[in-house]
């Protein structure tokens, strides 16, 4: 069910659900998914508290923020005894509170409306959750800095968590859609409810922020199991020779069904050259289900 976030009576509308228990070894792809009700109370805000994520092989600070939906300076402030580029497995990353770049940000009227569906979350083997929704943008002008804040909760609405689900690109254009993802630390209440609402969606008004990108050649390199996908990506960016560009290539993996299975952003940082060629290559892992396609999109802009 596709439910349009919109503002009622100066109000920012809030979407509740309800979620049996997720799977832990079932293959039924539709036991594995929450199923969303239409009718309930919005659960509480919790109070935000911190806590430590475990990195993993093949994370970065970069990939860690995004996971959490935080922007990379709100991770590298919170964590200044860490080199963000000497980080090892099994290194303890502070995950702040809440994002910084998103403490301010009212629940107001003023939001661009964006189309939502349901979360659709999965738990793992070590007992997270996953949830991942997509957003799509119906306006005429392109948005960025879209942001969805889910609470998941016991049945008694207690046990509350909530989670800012971001993209891994910035921007959504005219007539596009992001995939948003958030992942809850263990322990996961059972089984849980949760709700949604849409807390940040900005129109852009300046598009020369953003390089006009095209994905060139792209190669999707799928393992035995299903369960990881290598990418690689030549990205041509139309930009101006020298300066130098960050480049982020976003990764959906999805089963053969079309459930989403896991979200990546990948990202590189280059000068310029006058070909405007770059490669980015990186991996996708699934939450569960084997993956059958990955969806690969570029952003890119100007560093400071």
């Amino acid at each position: 069910m596709v439910l349009m976030v919109a503002c009622t009576g100066g109000k920012q509308a809030t979407y509740v659900g309800v979620g049996l228990t997720p799977y832990g070894s079932t293959t039924n792809a539709e036991a594995q998914t929450l199923a969303p009700i239409t009718t309930g109370t919005p659960l509480p805000t919790p109070s935000p508290t911190p806590h430590y994520h475990v990195v993993a092989a093949g994370e970065t600070m970069s990939s860690i923020a995004v996971l959490y939906g935080f922007n990379m300076k709100d991770v590298v402030d919170a964590n200044p005894d860490i080199n963000p580029n000497a980080m090892v497995v099994g290194m303890q990353v502070l995950i702040p509170a809440k994002p910084a770049s998103t403490q301010e940000v009212p629940i107001a009227a003023d939001l661009e409306p964006i189309t939502l569906d349901d979360p659709q979350c999965y738990q793992e083997k070590s007992g997270g959750l996953w949830c991942f929704l997509t957003a799509v943008n119906e306006n005429a002008n392109a948005v960025e800095n879209v942001l969805v804040e889910i609470t998941i909760g016991d049945a008694n609405a207690s046990q509350l968590s909530a989670r800012i689900a971001a993209a891994p690109l910035n921007m959504i254009p005219a007539g596009g859609e992001q995939v948003l993802s958030a992942y809850f630390p263990p322990p996961i209440p059972d089984p849980f409810r949760y709700s949604y609402q849409l807390v940040s969606s900005i129109p852009v008004e300046d598009m020369s922020r953003y390089i006009e990108t095209k994905i060139l050649e792209q190669s999707i390199d799928i393992s035995n199991d299903g369960l990881t996908a290598q990418v690689s990506a030549r990205v041509f960016m139309n930009g101006i020779v020298g300066d130098t560009v960050r480049v982020w290539l976003s990764a959906i993996a999805k089963d053969a069904n079309g459930a989403v299975m896991g979200v990546r952003r990948i990202e590189a940082v280059t000068e310029l050259d006058s070909l405007g060629i770059v490669e980015v290559t990186g991996f996708v892992y699934s939450v569960e289900s084997p993956i059958e396609e990955v969806a690969l999109q570029a952003e890119a802009i100007y560093t400071q």
